[in-house]
């Protein structure tokens, strides 16, 4: 009873401090919310110097938004008197003297930049700086700002083994199309063999075997052919001794028939 009358004598207070603790909570949980939404929405550039898939002396220069929020804004510093190939400087080069307004999550720009083929020395030497800016979509009034240091060194002894899967693709959708474009202008033409498919393998047994000798010196391929030559000859008089073989009981039973004959 003396719980009960205090709490009722103290309800106001009891309840006041209830109404603190939810309230801290949900500012908590406000904050923990921010938190979340804030690291979703956090872009990250990114710039690199990459080889060209298809030639690889090519250096790309590849801006990416790495993270997983849009960013917005992005303004870039460097030496835009800077030319890479001797001809063409920094400044010619229109997203990195204006900037870009909006590259999305994974979103890449990748932009020819030199070719290292003859003067790869040269640029090894001159490192190249790129400082960007930019904002996400949280805090648009607050700037991120990352400096990478670009090294043309860093290609030195790449290479790489067979070719990128959409060369590949295209190559065969080229060749399929070549194969469908013959068939429509009736480019390709069907061949029909008048002789037997057994001399047909022969014959290109007998050239197969002749490219094969003509490889020899020309006293090994004598050699050769007059082992070829006793071999067909040996062949050819066991095929006729058997033919003679197989003619002569029929002569001896023409003979007796015909002295059956003479008698009668």
């Amino acid at each position: 009873m003396e719980i009960i009358n205090w709490l009722n004598a103290n309800n106001g207070a009891i309840i006041g401090i209830v109404t603190v603790g939810l309230v801290g909570n949900l500012c908590y949980y406000a904050y923990l919310t921010r938190r979340i939404l804030k690291t979703n929405n956090t872009p990250e550039i990114a710039i690199s110097l990459r080889p060209h898939e298809a030639y690889l002396p090519c250096v790309m220069l590849c801006i990416e938004n790495i993270g997983t929020g849009a960013a917005r804004h992005i303004q870039f510093r460097t030496d835009f008197s800077f030319k890479p190939d001797g001809e063409r400087s920094l400044g010619e080069i229109g997203f990195l003297k204006n900037g870009i307004d909006y590259l999305g999550p994974g979103q890449k720009i990748a932009h020819f930049l030199v070719s290292v083929a003859d003067s790869f020395d040269e640029l090894k030497e001159t490192p190249l700086e790129i400082a960007v800016t930019y904002t996400d979509s949280v805090k648009l009034k607050h700037r991120h700002e990352r400096t990478f240091h670009l090294d043309f060194g860093e290609a030195a002894g790449y290479s790489r083994i067979g070719k990128p899967p959409l060369f590949e693709i295209a190559e065969a959708t080229q060749a399929m199309k070549n194969d469908l474009s013959g068939l429509a202008t009736s480019f390709y033409r069907f061949v029909l063999f008048a002789e037997s498919l057994a001399e047909y393998r022969l014959e290109q047994f007998a050239s197969a075997l002749k490219n094969r000798i003509s490889q020899f010196p020309n006293e090994v391929q004598q050699e050769i052919l007059r082992e070829v030559d006793a071999l067909v000859t040996k062949r050819a008089q066991k095929e006729q001794e058997k033919e003679r073989n197989a003619q002569t009981p029929t002569d001896a039973n023409s003979s007796e028939k015909g002295g059956e004959t003479d008698d009668s």
